[in-house]
């Protein structure tokens, strides 16, 4: 089977926005199993990856109008993998990596599933600190309705498929943003925190 090369394969990743994160994230599984039902294999590459990632919210209590940057916890993403070789190919492995955290998925964790599930842990020490500007101010957090900051591609995701076709292996290559959904706790007896507070949670250092 000749494998068109000039064939365009057109990702289509799903922006997830409030207040449908999980429905939106579950209407996206189903349109990765629909355009793989409705894909044929005739003419595209050795393998394709279809992924989609839901958006983790981290909720913070307000801080000091004078600090600019906060650390973030152990984050935990929740990705969704529609892996296909070729109609001669067969899955070997899919590898899926973030920060410095690394995860691989072999032929007994793939089996025959449509979409393979992958959730990714990053700890909070491989996480530099984020910058969040005025948001979630002692100041300004009883004055601001809506207190949610959504930082784009916070963390990209890097992940690769392995394909075995006619006894020769090929790689693929895909690439995912990461979001996080940063949420305000709008305490109305919000304070600025007391020096003793401001000392043991001193404004962390920004990495390059």
């Amino acid at each position: 089977m000749a494998i068109r090369l000039d064939k365009v394969i057109t990702q289509i990743r799903f922006v997830l926005r409030p207040p449908c994160r999980s429905l939106c994230f579950m209407a996206n599984l189903f349109f990765l199993l629909i355009s793989a039902a409705m894909g044929t294999m005739d003419g595209i590459l050795p393998g394709q990856l279809l992924v989609d990632a839901q958006a983790v919210v981290v909720e913070i209590d307000a801080v000091a109008e004078d600090r600019q940057l906060i650390n973030l916890p152990n984050l935990q993403f929740e990705l969704a993998i529609k892996p296909t070789c070729a109609a001669a190919g067969r899955i070997e492995s899919i590898s899926v990596s973030a920060a410095d955290t690394r995860q691989s998925y072999g032929v007994d964790d793939i089996n025959e599933q449509s979409v393979v599930y992958a959730p990714l842990s990053i700890p909070s020490q491989q996480l530099g600190p984020v910058r969040i500007g005025d948001f979630c101010h002692t100041a300004v957090v009883n004055n601001v309705e809506d207190m949610e900051m959504t930082i784009r591609g916070a963390l990209t995701a890097h992940l690769s498929l392995r394909c075995l076709n006619d006894e020769e292996p090929s790689i693929t290559y895909v690439s995912q943003a990461l979001d996080i959904v940063l949420r305000c706790n709008n305490v109305d007896d919000a304070s600025i925190e007391s020096p003793e507070d401001q000392e043991s949670s001193a404004e962390p250092e920004p990495r390059l």
